[in-house]
């Protein structure tokens, strides 16, 4: 059941891109807390907020800053 309160904000931070799933590096074009942040937000209603790097992290899944 959605909420119509709109004191409900879901914040989130996601890689997109490469990310370790299941053992392997696959590319994931959504990250995995992204789907599960729209999850919560279609549940609960409000609003979604992503929160970004200053700094990108690498392309790389391995790689080091």
């Amino acid at each position: 059941m959605k909420s119509k309160r709109n004191d409900i904000l879901v914040a989130y931070y996601s890689r997109k891109g490469e990310n370790y799933v299941s053992g392997s590096i696959v590319n994931l074009p959504v990250g995995n807390t992204e789907s599960i942040a729209n999850m919560i937000q279609e549940k609960v209603g409000g609003a979604l907020f992503e929160i970004e790097t200053v700094d990108s992290y690498p392309v790389g899944y391995t790689e080091h800053a």
